[in-house]
């Protein structure tokens, strides 16, 4: 009987072994997914200054940030979106525009122009997607958002990286620097085009009220005769006499 009892627990602990180690096995698999998800995000826990010195690619914008006293108000300002133009896209701008942006006497242009890429909310690409319209900048200027296509469209850039995470908020990488007063200038022209046409001066007489008259009638006057017409003195007046001709 004995044997027979030690047989049966044997058995027991070789049957519940399997289940066991399964288990174990599944704690470990899930402490290490949740290790892997942690080390492909560590830009979570760093705000956009810092992701943008991660990645390498933003050092321009980086030096341009600096030059307009913005990098530490975007490192400390909570829920923020920057539109980030990659050094790549600096570099397609005329040597000359680029060389006058980032002169110290241009600063102000400059922090305009930062700003234009700046909004004050921590935008997502799931709100982005299948809608389309302007949205207020850091710098008080519209931009147009439109994420109806294939690709998302920042006024005239393309995203070609979307909503990189940070701990203040996030990026979206841009292959082209926006132009604050190319938007300004767009926005003058769609109200022109809006605008009801203004109809052309009407010449003629004004009314008394002074209101253009509807229309001017002239018509011409009988001839008048003068009833001395064909006739001629008899005798000259000595004292009147009649002019002579030069």
């Amino acid at each position: 009987m004995l044997r027979t009892s030690l047989l049966a627990a044997t058995a027991a602990t070789l049957l519940a072994a399997p289940a066991a180690i399964a288990q174990t096995a599944d704690q470990t698999a899930a402490a290490a997914a949740q290790a892997a998800a942690s080390a492909q995000t560590p830009a979570a826990a760093e705000n956009v200054i810092d992701v943008l010195k991660m990645h390498g690619r933003f050092t321009t914008l980086l030096q341009a940030l600096d030059q307009a006293q913005l990098t530490e108000t975007l490192a400390t300002r909570p829920a923020i979106t920057l539109f980030a133009p990659t050094d790549e896209a600096f570099a397609a701008l005329p040597e000359a525009e680029r060389t006058r942006l980032l002169d110290p006497a241009n600063a102000q242009e400059l922090r305009n122009l930062l700003l234009y890429h700046v909004l004050v909310t921590d935008l997502t690409t799931s709100q982005i997607t299948g809608a389309r319209g302007p949205v207020s900048t850091a710098g008080g200027v519209d931009i147009t958002i439109d994420g109806t296509g294939e690709a998302i469209a920042i006024a005239d850039a393309t995203v070609s990286e979307a909503e990189i995470d940070a701990a203040n908020g996030g990026i979206f990488v841009l292959d082209k620097v926006l132009s604050p007063d190319a938007a300004a200038q767009g926005d003058a022209e769609a109200e022109a085009e809006a605008a009801p046409a203004t109809p052309a001066p009407t010449t003629g007489v004004n009314a008394p009220n002074g209101q253009p008259a509807a229309a001017v009638t002239t018509t011409a006057s009988p001839p008048v005769q003068n009833p001395t017409d064909g006739q001629v003195d008899e005798v000259e007046d000595p004292a009147n006499p009649a002019p002579t001709p030069n």
